[in-house]
């Protein structure tokens, strides 16, 4: 029963990841990130503004501040995070 125990959790880590990788977009270029930006606000993003359009706020939030600023968006847009809507 502990081998397959370890087994099933080797799985269930392996799984997740791959479902993690799976959520990545194809990172947008600078204009296309630029045009989601303007639709999202324009501005520091709120998590309610953001959500739309992004897929983890606290994978862009990366100074802990509570919002997004346009460094964080363009990174996120590098990373495949931002949602082009």
């Amino acid at each position: 029963m502990g081998k397959s125990l370890i087994v099933f959790l080797a799985v269930l880590f392996c799984t997740a990841g791959a479902v993690v990788r799976a959520e990545a977009q194809t990172p947008l270029g600078e204009d296309e990130c630029a045009d989601v930006w303007k639709k999202a606000g324009g501005h520091n993003l709120s998590p309610d503004q953001a959500k739309p359009f992004i897929k983890s706020f606290v994978q862009l939030d990366t100074d802990k501040d509570g919002s997004i600023n346009w460094e964080e968006f363009k990174a996120g847009c590098a990373n495949g995070l931002v949602i082009k809507k």
